[in-house]
């Protein structure tokens, strides 16, 4: 079980009002109006939605508890048809199709720490893109740094009510690496009511910090011509300064 196994039973409460990426994909899935490959998957967050609107989408993740609660909301939607679920590591990838659309959402492609790896990644995923097929890479730009900054301390990230009146809290405190670009992220889920007992799962989770400049040599290296970057979901110009950094690159 991997820690993302772990984090399962948690994630869709607490992203499960996340849309604000949605649209961006949406446009770029209407611009290659073919089939779609989503590389850390989740448990559906896009996948679904994309699905819903027609699209033949493939999701790949390495965690299976991820996996099995999105295979239950493509049941549930009657989407199976659509939708496509591989476990797999990205950097490993080996799918019997090609796409002309891939991405990988909300951070996800920072959680491969090792440039060997990175590498491997990116490369994998040209293989899988028809020549001319589009890739997108959101990666967290503000926020990352901004929990470098924070190094040691402890962030609240949300609580939630969950169905059966409980409550779940998100908190995490990260560890700066002195040698690498690197955040190390220990992560407490307290599922708890009140006055009552708390019961506390801890995962630890890393996160590489990419520059601008790192990114685009991997992706050129990698088979791919950079785009266009951007700072935001909206698509606004990227600064130093922007939430994201989302990456649109198109397989040579």
């Amino acid at each position: 079980m991997n820690e993302y196994d772990l984090i399962a039973p948690f994630y869709d409460i607490e992203h499960e009002q996340f849309n604000e990426d949605l649209e961006m994909y949406r446009n770029f899935a209407e611009l290659r109006n073919g089939p779609l490959l989503e590389l850390a998957c989740g448990s559906g967050r896009l996948l679904i939605p994309l699905a819903r609107e027609g699209y033949s989408i493939t999701g790949v993740d390495t965690s299976e508890k991820m996996l099995s609660l999105a295979r239950e909301r493509s049941q549930r939607a009657n989407l199976s048809s659509r939708v496509t679920l591989a476990q797999q590591d990205m950097s490993t990838l080996k799918l019997a199709q090609k796409f002309s659309l891939a991405f990988v959402a909300l951070g996800s492609f920072a959680h491969i720490t090792s440039r060997k790896s990175q590498q491997q990644a990116l490369a994998a995923v040209r293989k899988h893109l028809t020549t001319g097929g589009t890739f997108i890479v959101d990666i967290s730009n503000a926020d990352a740094r901004y929990m470098e900054s924070l190094s040691g301390q402890l962030l609240h990230q949300g609580t939630w009510r969950r169905d059966d009146g409980t409550l779940l809290t998100h908190m995490v405190s990260p560890a700066s690496s002195q040698s690498k670009h690197l955040l190390e992220l220990t992560h407490f889920y307290d599922q708890h009511c009140q006055g009552g007992q708390v019961s506390r799962t801890v995962i630890t989770t890393h996160l590489y910090l990419f520059e601008r400049a790192e990114m685009e040599l991997l992706l050129e290296q990698a088979g791919f011509v950079v785009k266009d970057v951007y700072g935001d979901h909206e698509l606004g110009p990227f600064t130093l300064e922007s939430q994201r950094m989302i990456f649109i690159a198109e397989a040579r």
